[in-house]
């Protein structure tokens, strides 16, 4: 399938526009959309051999403006923290912008992780209103312990392009489960799904005995059809979160 990860790059490289604004700065437009079916912007300067990338803001200021202000509460600024840091960024200007600097050699990587993380993000708080009390991922997680599914949190595996991918979770082979890279996706847009299959592909591409697993949220909002049917082109495994109980047993591997 090496045709889907050259025509998703294609699809980046068309996708993005670069314009100068001041004091150095470039802003990036890509073709990648948040909630609100924005496409996200990043900011970046290069100051001799250190390049700075940041989303401007926006991320957070986006969540605020739809009624999530994560400021406000402590435990859901540590949980944007830990987001954070597993990709490698960090918060700055007073917790508002999510900024990384890198150097020339790692700044396409560096970008790459940053799309994913603010991604993960708009991903993950955009349902999140005061009533929910946990991520998404924590459901899954809790999901796993509960059942005595082995998994590993917070996986990070080379592709065959030299990015580094971050996964949500990681199935250690065992018995007759082989070994699975797994994305939760809470809220199962085209993009964020396509974004999703491009990085299990690289990294089977490197890795050929790693699996891939894709866990949609179907119980918020309906999942288009269409993403179904790009799942099934691609042979890509996917598991309805709503139809979770009904795959244990491929989960933990026993049977």
């Amino acid at each position: 399938m090496k045709y889907l990860v050259d025509s998703y790059v294609e699809w980046i490289r068309q996708g993005l526009i670069i314009r100068e604004i001041k004091g150095g700065w470039y802003e990036v437009v890509t073709p990648f959309l948040n909630h609100k079916n924005d496409m996200i912007e990043l900011y970046i300067k290069e100051e001799e051999e250190q390049i700075t990338l940041s989303d401007g803001g926006n991320t957070l200021n986006e969540l605020k403006l739809s009624g999530l202000d994560i400021g406000k509460s402590a435990k859901r600024s540590e949980d944007l923290n830990m987001i954070l840091r597993s990709f490698g960024l960090q918060r700055v200007n007073g917790g508002k912008e999510i900024s990384v600097k890198t150097d020339k050699k790692r700044f396409p990587e560096v970008k790459h992780r940053l799309i994913q993380a603010i991604l993960s993000v708009d991903d993950m708080f955009m349902l999140s209103e005061p009533k929910v009390k946990s991520f998404f991922i924590e459901d899954v997680s809790d999901f796993f312990e509960l059942n005595d599914v082995v998994f590993v949190k917070d996986t990070l595996f080379t592709g065959k392009s030299g990015f580094t991918h971050k996964f949500d979770f990681t199935l250690p082979k065992i018995k007759k489960r082989e070994e699975t890279a797994v994305r939760a996706i809470n809220n199962p847009r085209k993009d964020i799904v396509g974004s999703s299959l491009w990085m299990l592909e690289d990294t089977k591409q490197n890795r050929p005995n790693t699996h891939g697993l894709i866990i949609l949220n179907d119980t918020v909002i309906d999942v288009a059809s269409d993403i179904y049917s790009a799942l099934d082109q691609y042979n890509i495994p996917f598991l309805k979160w709503s139809e979770r109980n009904n795959h244990l047993l491929q989960l933990k591997a026993v049977a």
